[in-house]
């Protein structure tokens, strides 16, 4: 077997704002699953100030922040993660997985992923 396809919730074990790591139930046992995540946000800044007198000045400042798109598998795991009313597909591959230790020296067998969706 290889591809296989999963539908319901998941639990998030590990999530260090860098690797996310989750577990779900298929029929064949418990499997761990994750990937590395990491949301780039950017916000750039200027302005000017004037000093009308003594004590009064005037300060003008604009802004502009970016964001990557938040609809990404974090969201769609931590969706999964909230209760039995909120179930994920999770296309995995049941017989490929990678060893990975967290830094806390959890070791996991993580299942590659191909496709998460909710």
């Amino acid at each position: 077997m290889s591809a296989q396809t999963f539908n319901g919730n998941v639990e998030i074990v590990w999530d260090d704002s860098v690797v996310l790591i989750f577990s779900f139930q298929p029929p064949s046992g418990k499997l761990f699953a994750g990937f590395m995540h990491q949301i780039l946000s950017v916000q750039l800044t200027q302005g000017s100030q004037t000093q009308i007198s003594p004590i009064l000045q005037s300060v003008q400042q604009s802004s502009v922040q970016l964001a990557l798109d938040p609809a990404t598998w974090v969201e769609t795991i931590k969706t999964g993660a909230r209760g039995t009313n909120n179930p994920i597909t999770i296309v995995y591959d049941d017989t490929t997985n990678v060893n990975y230790t967290n830094s806390l020296a959890q070791p996991f067998q993580l299942q590659l992923l191909y496709s998460i969706a909710g």
